[in-house]
């Protein structure tokens, strides 16, 4: 280590120190007194993390754990500051870094060979530890199907306490006693055995070696290259592999009282419960950086998917019995028998309509077809049978393949005497390119948004909000009245009728998380949530949707009647036009964001009053105490499960 003079930019001189590897030093860390270390090469997987300008890899004694470090926070150890330094703390783990560095100074092969070998070796969670989250492992009471779950590894740690007491010459006997198909461990020539971790074959850690490959090793750093080089393989399990199924992620939790890794003896409980909060916190966020997929089995529930429900095509509408429709004798085509295409066109076929339907599915066409209804191969087909063609999917992609796309709408050349209605919720932008295709081609286009929900549209109740061809709108007056209980032509500019939609959609689904946030409050304050809504109703901001869909949530029956997938698709479509207009929409976004998280949670095909799952505490408190158990399996060999978890 030199040391040279620098004059800072406000002219007084100050000390800066070049540090190079093997530099023994004091290192100090956010939250941690300083303690002993030495700067290091780094490790492989400190070489992956983010990290600030002029930082130093520092290996901590003791702990025996790698850091990267800014140099500021970095002294030499020799010098002025280790007799101050040496005296700020004494507790165990400090006494027992001292002696490591003390013993180091006197001996440096055993740290050495142990700092080379764990160069490229991980510190942290791997996959294993996934795994028995994903099969709900515990491998202290099962070990042997940990190590199963683990394709016959069980993970170790540098400086595993459990064996590190043994000297090699154990470690081996013990291995050979264990028989030839018991896994190995290839040791240095040490005094003390340093275990290694071993993930999947996808991780940059080494992976353990069979008895035959290891007898052949000439030297440790030979066998641990050889590690280094091995793909991962599943071994069958016995006496070794189950004592070290024990000790899996042990060293995942040894970072509580020092810089790297936490000696409990003579440690109080209050400072155990402090540190293991801060080291929750931090454990959480390298496992959901190396492997965010399997971290999300934390926090996703089961969900049961709600039945398909199968139309009925026996069943009448009492207010669709009581009008007097007279059907058009023009000839109606349907793309997309869903949630609402498939209502509609039963109403259509009941009031007389001829109508010719295509489905991507068309297993779905058979009720019609027993009905009266034509079924054509292809959306081109149906072009060319109707006169006015309708198209109801779930989305703007969706509805533009169905024009654009392979054997769509346009493929029909000429569509003189042909009108196009589109009845999808989409964004004016589709709206528009659409209407613009269809009039290139010689047909008139109307876009025709529906609001409302599946039983409002099998009791002809939905809102029709039209907007383009005005000849067009006329000419569909049959079907409007056979569908809906009021209908709104709103000018011949396309993408008016959209913009219309989405804004009550909006209006929709604040309201929506609103009502879902309140009565997740009252059911935490063991107020009756009938109560509530019952007290609701008799007030002047009660609304049939919102009492409706009150009395789900209080039921818990999310029967689809509007899926939340639509809702949410309909915000990102307010959320896109406003961002157009530079328009703020903050509640938007926050609601938007609430059913995505609901959608995450796996109720995607449920009513939209689902999103009172995101709120209902239960749910919240069950994934908690999930998260904490999987966590003290995880932390169990480092002394983590004797202790109490404050969240709970």
């Amino acid at each position: 280590m030199s040391k040279n003079k620098k004059l800072s930019l406000s002219g007084d001189s100050t000390e800066k120190f070049i540090y190079k590897p093997k530099d023994l030093i004091w290192a100090k860390m956010k939250g941690f007194t300083p303690w002993p270390g030495m700067i290091v090469e780094p490790p492989l997987d400190l070489l992956s993390q983010q990290r600030r300008a002029n930082t130093k890899c520092v290996f901590f004694f003791g702990s025996r754990n790698f850091a990267w470090i800014e140099e500021h926070n970095i002294k030499p150890f020799e010098g002025p500051w280790k007799d101050e330094l040496a005296k700020v703390s004494k507790p165990a783990a400090f006494r027992h870094a001292m002696a490591d560095i003390d013993k180091y100074v006197d001996n440096p092969a055993e740290i050495d060979g142990q700092i080379d070998e764990s160069c490229g070796m991980g510190n942290h969670a791997t996959e294993a530890d996934f795994d028995k989250i994903r099969d709900g492992l515990d491998s202290d009471e099962n070990p042997d199907a940990a190590a199963d779950a683990n394709n016959g590894v069980v993970p170790h740690v540098v400086g595993s306490p459990d064996e590190s007491d043994a000297p090699p010459a154990v470690v081996e006997e013990n291995n050979a006693n264990a028989g030839a198909t018991s896994p190995v461990v290839t040791t240095t020539p040490t005094a003390k055995s340093q275990a290694k971790r071993t993930p999947k074959a996808k991780s940059s850690a080494a992976v353990a070696v069979s008895s035959k490959q290891a007898s052949k090793a000439a030297s440790a750093k030979s066998a641990a290259a050889q590690k280094r080089r091995i793909s991962a393989q599943q071994t069958p399990t016995g006496a070794t592999s189950a004592k070290r199924g024990r000790r899996t992620a042990s060293g995942d939790a040894e970072q509580l009282e020092s810089p790297g890794a936490v000696d409990y003896d003579g440690a109080s409980s209050s400072s155990l419960a402090a540190r293991a909060r801060i080291e929750t916190d931090a454990f959480l966020g390298t496992l959901t950086k190396r492997t965010p997929n399997a971290i999300a089995l934390l926090d996703r529930p089961v969900v049961t998917r709600p039945e398909t429900q199968t139309i009925d095509m026996n069943s009448r509408s009492n207010t669709l019995a009581d009008r007097d429709i007279t059907p058009s004798d023009q000839t109606f085509g349907f793309l997309g028998l869903g949630m609402m295409g498939s209502t509609i066109v039963k109403d259509l076929i009941y009031t007389g309509h001829k109508v010719v339907v295509w489905n991507r599915t068309i297993d779905k066409c058979q009720p019609f077809v027993e009905a009266g209804a034509e079924v054509k191969d292809t959306p081109m087909d149906v072009v060319e049978a109707a006169d006015i063609i309708f198209c109801c999917v779930s989305d703007p992609k969706g509805a533009k393949d169905l024009v654009f796309g392979n054997c769509g709408v346009l493929q029909l050349k000429d569509l003189r005497n042909k009108a196009y209605v589109e009845m999808s919720t989409i964004d004016p932008d589709t709206s528009m390119d659409i209407g613009e295709g269809i009039k290139q081609c010689n047909g008139r286009y109307l876009e025709a948004q529906i609001h409302g929900s599946r039983q409002e549209a099998a009791d002809g109740m939905l809102i029709i909000l039209a907007g383009g061809d005005r000849t067009v709108f006329e000419e569909c007056h049959s079907c409007f009245k056979t569908i809906a209980k009021n209908t709104f032509f709103l000018g011949t500019d396309v993408g008016n009728a959209c913009k219309v939609n989405l804004i009550l959609q909006t209006i929709l689904g604040v309201s929506l998380v609103g009502l879902a946030e309140a009565l997740a409050l009252a059911d935490r304050f063991s107020i009756s949530l009938n109560d509530i809504i019952d007290i609701f109703d008799l007030t002047s901001m009660k609304s049939p949707l919102l009492l409706a869909k009150g009395k789900e949530m209080a039921k818990g029956d999310f029967n689809p009647q509007q899926p939340l997938s639509h809702m949410q698709r309909d915000l990102r479509l307010v959320l896109n036009m406003a961002e157009n207009l530079d328009q703020s929409m903050p509640v938007t976004s926050i609601t938007n964001e609430v059913f995505k998280h609901t959608k995450r949670l796996g109720y995607s095909e449920h009513d939209s009053s689902a999103v009172f799952s995101n709120f209902y505490p239960d749910q919240s408190l069950k994934q908690d105490i999930e998260t904490i158990s999987i966590l003290e399996n995880l932390t169990s060999s480092s002394g983590l499960r004797r202790m109490r978890w404050a969240s709970v």
